[in-house]
Protein backbone atom coordinates (compact mmCIF):
# COMPACT_ATOMS: atom_id res chain seq x y z
CA UNK A 1 0.00 0.00 0.00
CA UNK A 2 2.37 2.66 -1.27
CA UNK A 3 -0.28 5.32 -1.93
CA UNK A 4 -0.54 7.62 1.11
CA UNK A 5 -4.17 8.48 0.25
CA UNK A 6 -5.11 4.80 0.20
CA UNK A 7 -3.20 4.20 3.44
CA UNK A 8 -5.07 7.11 5.05
CA UNK A 9 -8.41 5.71 3.84
CA UNK A 10 -7.65 2.27 5.27
CA UNK A 11 -5.90 3.20 8.52
CA UNK A 12 -7.35 6.66 9.19
CA UNK A 13 -10.85 5.37 9.86
CA UNK A 14 -11.20 4.15 13.47
CA UNK A 15 -14.21 2.04 12.40
CA UNK A 16 -11.77 -0.18 10.49
CA UNK A 17 -10.43 -1.47 13.85
CA UNK A 18 -6.88 -1.88 12.57
CA UNK A 19 -5.07 -0.48 15.62
CA UNK A 20 -4.09 -3.96 16.85
CA UNK A 21 -2.53 -4.74 13.47
CA UNK A 22 -0.65 -1.43 13.42
CA UNK A 23 0.69 -2.12 16.92
CA UNK A 24 1.77 -5.65 16.02
CA UNK A 25 3.44 -4.56 12.78
CA UNK A 26 4.99 -1.40 14.22
CA UNK A 27 3.54 1.14 11.77
CA UNK A 28 0.75 1.77 9.28
CA UNK A 29 3.24 1.20 6.45
CA UNK A 30 4.29 -2.19 7.80
CA UNK A 31 0.66 -3.19 8.44
CA UNK A 32 -0.18 -2.16 4.87
CA UNK A 33 2.66 -4.29 3.54
CA UNK A 34 1.43 -7.25 5.61
CA UNK A 35 -2.08 -6.90 4.17
CA UNK A 36 -0.76 -6.65 0.61
CA UNK A 37 1.49 -9.68 1.19
CA UNK A 38 -1.45 -11.77 2.44
CA UNK A 39 -3.59 -10.89 -0.59
CA UNK A 40 -0.69 -11.41 -3.01
CA UNK A 41 0.00 -14.85 -1.49
CA UNK A 42 -3.66 -15.84 -1.90
CA UNK A 43 -3.56 -14.62 -5.51
CA UNK A 44 -0.38 -16.59 -6.24
CA UNK A 45 -1.64 -19.81 -4.67
CA UNK A 46 -5.07 -19.55 -6.29
CA UNK A 47 -7.12 -19.14 -3.12
CA UNK A 48 -8.18 -15.55 -3.86
CA UNK A 49 -11.83 -15.57 -4.93
CA UNK A 50 -12.21 -13.06 -7.78
CA UNK A 51 -15.39 -12.30 -9.69
CA UNK A 52 -15.63 -11.83 -13.47
CA UNK A 53 -14.79 -8.12 -13.08
CA UNK A 54 -11.62 -8.81 -11.10
CA UNK A 55 -13.15 -7.81 -7.74
CA UNK A 56 -12.66 -9.65 -4.48
CA UNK A 57 -13.77 -9.39 -0.87
CA UNK A 58 -12.22 -11.93 1.41
CA UNK A 59 -10.99 -12.44 4.97
CA UNK A 60 -7.24 -13.00 5.36
CA UNK A 61 -5.15 -14.00 8.35
CA UNK A 62 -2.73 -11.12 8.79
CA UNK A 63 -0.51 -11.68 11.79
CA UNK A 64 -3.22 -13.75 13.45
CA UNK A 65 -5.89 -11.12 12.81
CA UNK A 66 -8.93 -11.75 10.57
CA UNK A 67 -8.67 -8.82 8.16
CA UNK A 68 -11.40 -8.38 5.56
CA UNK A 69 -9.97 -6.92 2.36
CA UNK A 70 -11.87 -5.61 -0.63
CA UNK A 71 -10.21 -4.74 -3.91
CA UNK A 72 -9.54 -5.63 -7.53
CA UNK A 73 -7.03 -7.37 -9.71
CA UNK A 74 -5.90 -4.96 -12.44
CA UNK A 75 -3.58 -6.29 -15.14
CA UNK A 76 -2.52 -9.15 -12.87
CA UNK A 77 -1.69 -6.77 -10.00
CA UNK A 78 -3.50 -6.90 -6.67
CA UNK A 79 -5.11 -3.58 -5.70
CA UNK A 80 -6.44 -2.94 -2.20
CA UNK A 81 -9.66 -0.93 -2.01
CA UNK A 82 -10.25 -1.14 1.72
CA UNK A 83 -9.44 -3.31 4.72
CA UNK A 84 -10.91 -3.73 8.17
CA UNK A 85 -11.27 -6.02 11.14
CA UNK A 86 -14.84 -6.71 12.18
CA UNK A 87 -15.54 -5.72 15.77
CA UNK A 88 -16.11 -8.58 18.16
CA UNK A 89 -19.76 -9.34 18.73
CA UNK A 90 -21.01 -8.69 22.22
CA UNK A 91 -22.45 -11.84 23.75
CA UNK A 92 -25.75 -11.55 25.64
CA UNK A 93 -23.94 -12.69 28.80
CA UNK A 94 -21.49 -9.77 28.50
CA UNK A 95 -24.22 -7.12 28.63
Amino acid sequence: MDDSNKRHHVFGNPDHNLDVLIQECGSEEAAGRAIVAAVNQAYRDGSLVVDSNGRYRQVFDVGGNPVTVRGRIVGGVVRIGSAWIRPLAIEDDDV
